[in-house]
């Protein structure tokens, strides 16, 4: 088993939401694909996978 950090995003400027993988997008400005704002993080967990 492992685990793996996932991280919930937002766009404050139209409200797209993404689940994207933690561990890459940490401290990282993700620009929304919507428009042309960035996402920020809402919450984040670990998932554990077999």
């Amino acid at each position: 088993m492992y685990g793996e950090l996932v991280s919930w995003q937002r766009c404050a400027g139209c409200g797209a939401e993404a689940e994207l993988p933690g561990d890459e997008t940490a401290g990282v400005a993700v620009p929304c694909p919507d428009c042309p704002g960035s996402m920020t993080e809402e919450f984040s967990w670990d998932s554990v996978a077999a």
